[in-house]
């Protein structure tokens, strides 16, 4: 598992290196980027706490590039209360999440070669039109944040684009659901605290908190995606879920790990079964809902393994190599032995 990090690792730095983007982009609603300063996300993480009647939602992107415009857009069903989230959240998520790891032996004359299986299982800002109700505005660590409410589509992103977001064209069009089900708009602008500053690594984790009577996560935004979309969600509830309603419903998101998890401060309370998914869609124009969460039949507990080779070392090699040869001798030398008597008989 280390191996393949550290590869992970040093590919991810040379792309940034050479000015490539990574074809990432926050799969959580609308990221929107400032052209001008080429700043992406490229990576992203969503815990999803759930106790029944409030949701939380914590997010956390992974940023590159001088950024002073980009953005993403957030719908939530209901009132939405934003903060910052613990900086370790996802790492500790990450650790638990991450695959057993279960060593086989082999006695080929390599010594330390291991041969891994990746995939085994068991505020102040101007005011808009007087059609869009600006609920809240607020600077949280390098972000600025406004809560929004809408008579339409349109008046939204205009209100985004007087106050210095980037609106894509198709972003009206893929709001207007959120809007006609009253929805409220979570619009975070990424602020670097210099002028001449930069975004890069992952965002401090940003909470959100409202009602729910479901465990929903919005991605019906990321429809007007051009690249490929990549999200991982954490779902924390007091059983085991199913993902019982997909973006699209020809792409099955991959169960990364099921089970209680006692001894992390992100779960508390009896809410305290983990159940993670993730998924990649090649084609974000095929996004037509966003996730829904169900109770599942059974809490079943699941956990994927990687498998590790490691020789057992130079002494049993050297006597497997010795050995070997003479015991297959030997061996032949009895069928021999044995094919000869019977041919007697």
């Amino acid at each position: 598992m280390k191996l393949w990090r550290m590869v992970a690792g040093v590919l991810g730095f040379a792309a940034v290196a050479v000015g490539v983007t990574p074809a990432w982009a926050c799969a959580c609603g609308g990221y929107l980027p400032d052209a001008e300063s080429r700043a992406r996300a490229y990576g992203e993480n969503a815990l999803v706490r759930y106790d029944g009647q409030r949701e939380q939602i914590v997010l956390s992107m992974a940023v590159h590039g001088v950024s002073k415009k980009a953005a993403w857009i957030m719908p939530v069903p209901a009132a939405a209360e934003v903060s910052l989230d613990d900086k370790n959240t996802f790492y500790g998520l990450e650790a638990i999440t991450a695959p057993k790891v279960v060593t086989r032996t082999t006695y080929w004359p390599f010594r330390n070669l291991k041969i891994t299986d990746r995939d085994g299982s068991v505020g102040g800002a101007p005011r808009g039109p007087a059609a869009v109700d600006v609920r809240q505005q607020m600077t949280l660590g390098p972000f600025q944040v406004a809560r929004l409410g809408g008579s339409s589509a349109s008046a939204v992103t205009n209100w985004l684009r007087v106050n210095g977001y980037v609106v894509p064209a198709t972003l009206a069009t893929n709001l207007t659901p959120y809007i006609t089900e009253k929805w409220e708009i979570v619009a975070v602008k990424l602020a670097p605290k210099e002028t001449s500053g930069s975004l890069s690594g992952a965002t401090p984790p940003l909470r959100l908190s409202f009602a729910s009577a479901r465990i929903v996560y919005p991605m019906r935004l990321s429809k007007g995606a051009t690249t490929q979309q990549t999200v991982s969600v954490y779902v924390a509830s007091d059983h085991r879920v199913d993902a019982s309603q997909l973006p699209d419903p020809s792409v099955q998101p991959k169960l990364l790990y099921a089970g209680r998890v006692t001894d992390r401060p992100e779960l508390t309370g009896s809410h305290n079964y983990l159940t993670a998914y993730t998924v990649s869609y090649a084609d974000p124009s095929r996004i037509t809902n966003d996730f829904t969460f169900t109770p599942a039949a059974n809490d079943d507990e699941f956990q994927r393994i990687t498998y590790v080779t490691e020789n057992d070392g130079w002494p049993s090699t050297l006597a497997i190599v010795l050995l070997g040869p003479l015991l297959i001798g030997v061996g032949a030398a009895l069928l021999a032995r044995r094919s000869v008597r019977k041919s007697r008989a």
